[in-house]
């Protein structure tokens, strides 16, 4: 009895909105009506999908169907007026719920709607507004049944049967307040309707991770930069990294226009102007509006040191007064007088290692132990810099102190230092301790080793005159690489060495198999049948290694010869 109550009055208010509509439109609906605007896409010009869009705000904004821009590459929006408004940027997308906020210019006589702050009740009226040039756009009255929510957003389940025609039109409420829009029809309903709220305005905004990534990436429309300035500045900096020249160069146009008074994107635009232009008296203007900007912040000068540097290691012949070490080097320095960051110190470091400066880098490394930096890779970076000028005794004791950054529950992680320090201990001809080193590597990471780090150990227990460990690392190395014909002429070599004569023989003729035309095999094997007394096989194999082109083995011949 209650539904069918329920029912009537339902029946009776529809009857009376229909009734309303016919014989008089609220005032407000009616003025709404001029927000209403066509919007048509296009891809290389050619005609791709046409809807409907709503002007909301006073910056030009307007919100429709995001599925109208699936693959467009340019769109323009028509107001009541039939003015043509091309579309600017993609504001912010949803793809879930098939919304789009878009920009064109902002113009006085763009009439744009209010939004509607206050939910919307069940059984309200509210009204549809279709577009039409002058007052040939449609309004067509429904009822809301059910008002649910999705991703904080109202979501309106309406009594009217969804028609394609309806697809991304606005509703408004009898203030002419935009309360929803029109979603597509839902898959077998032919009964109701759907609208998102008004308020999913506030989610159409890419972020740092969307920005520039999947649809905003897919259209040709250039998507502008967030609201927030930090956002913006974050964007800035990963399209640097990640977007092409063009692309980068206007969202640092955008973010200026923006935030004109915003040293950041003087910063970005110099970095511009000098690695992509190469146009040096540009990015000086460029860096010197930054720094009037900034009233002489550190990062203007660390940036200015970095792209100096870049220019200088990439090799490029242009000339300027400011492109040399010297220059980057007052930069780098004055960056760290006004803000002693790690930062600083470390990039200034890593340009005088590239640089040769060995010493000077290894300084600056160290200096930093004391700092949040202080860590295993710091050290390790001072370490090489000893290791290129051969003060092994220093390297070493850096290396240590790497290692011991670790403690016990974490010494797996210590396994690249260690290495390190045993390449350090084989430089300084310090074998044994070397091999301890190799060995304490290898039982960290066992299960990932390679024949590389077998050959390896097997040269540095040659040299410890450790021979049968150096061959069973040869052998190691031959397993797991064994198409590598070079680990088996080092056998051979060792071989050789300790008078393993049959052995020797054995692997190069496994080694002949794989390269037949590799004359070091035939040399070897010339030189092991003589260790063996075998003349007249050693002067066959000479002679194959004459015809092969190997220096030394002519010479080898006629000691048998004679």
């Amino acid at each position: 009895m209650i539904a069918m109550k329920r029912l009537l009055l339902l029946l009776a208010v529809y009857m009376s909105a229909i009734s309303v509509f016919a014989d008089k439109l609220p005032k407000s609906v009616e003025k709404a009506r001029n927000a209403v605007a066509s919007v048509v896409t296009y891809k290389q010009g050619v005609l791709l999908n046409n809807g409907t869009a709503l002007f909301v705000g006073d910056k030009g904004e307007l919100l429709s169907s995001r599925s109208l821009f699936v693959g467009a590459d340019s769109a323009v929006v028509i107001d009541v007026k039939g003015v043509v408004h091309p579309v600017k940027h993609i504001l912010g997308v949803n793809e879930i719920l098939d919304c789009i906020r878009v920009r064109v210019a902002p113009s006085k006589k763009i009439k744009s709607l209010p939004v509607s702050h206050t939910p919307v009740a069940d059984d309200e009226l509210l009204y549809l507004l279709g577009y039409g040039m002058g007052k040939g756009g449609f309004v067509e009255n429904t009822i809301v049944e059910r008002v649910d929510s999705i991703y904080s957003c109202a979501y309106y389940t309406l009594k009217k049967p969804m028609e394609s025609r309806f697809l991304s039109l606005p509703i408004v409420n009898a203030g002419g307040e935009f309360v929803a829009m029109m979603q597509p029809a839902a898959t077998g309903d032919t009964i109701n309707s759907y609208a998102i709220g008004a308020s999913v305005l506030s989610m159409l905004e890419p972020t740092v991770a969307t920005y520039g990534r999947g649809f905003y990436h897919q259209m040709g429309i250039r998507t502008a930069l967030p609201s927030s300035k930090e956002n913006a500045l974050s964007c800035l900096y990963m399209q640097a990294m990640v977007g092409d020249s063009v692309s980068y160069r206007s969202v640092i146009d955008e973010f200026i226009a923006n935030y004109p008074d915003s040293y950041e994107g003087y910063i970005s635009r110099a970095e511009y102007e000098a690695l992509f232009l190469r146009d040096m008296e540009l990015a000086e203007q460029s860096w010197n509006r930054a720094l009037k900007l900034s009233k002489g912040v550190a990062e203007v000068h660390f940036g200015k040191a970095k792209v100096i540097n870049a220019i200088l290691l990439s090799g490029d012949s242009i000339s300027h007064p400011s492109l040399s070490f010297e220059n980057a080097l007052a930069e780098f320095d004055r960056a760290i007088e006004l803000d002693n960051q790690s930062l600083y110190v470390v990039a200034k470091a890593d340009m005088l290692f590239s640089h040769g400066r060995f010493t000077d880098a290894a300084k600056c490394y160290e200096s930093l132990s004391v700092t949040d930096v202080r860590g295993p890779e710091t050290f390790a970076k001072a370490a090489k810099c000893y290791n290129e000028v051969g003060n092994y005794e220093k390297s070493v004791a850096l290396l240590d102190s790497a290692v011991n950054s670790f403690d016990e529950s974490s010494i797996k992680s210590a396994a690249p230092y260690i290495l390190t320090r045993a390449l350090v201990y084989s430089a300084a001809e310090k074998y044994r301790n070397a091999i301890l080193d190799f060995n304490r590597y290898e039982e960290l990471v066992s299960t990932t080793l390679g024949a590389d780090f077998y050959y390896l150990r097997s040269q540095v227990e040659l040299k410890a005159k450790m021979y049968q460990l150096a061959l069973n690392d040869i052998d190691s190395a031959i397993s797991l690489a064994p198409q590598n014909v070079s680990y088996y002429i080092e056998k051979g070599v060792l071989c050789y060495r300790v008078k393993f004569s049959e052995e020797g023989l054995r692997v190069l003729k496994e080694a002949e198999a794989l390269a037949p035309q590799q004359p070091d095999i035939h040399y070897l094997l010339g030189r092991l049948y003589m260790q063996k007394g075998d003349s007249k096989e050693a002067a066959s194999c000479l002679k194959k290694a004459i015809e092969l082109g190997h220096p030394d083995a002519e010479a080898v011949l006629k000691q048998i010869v004679n």
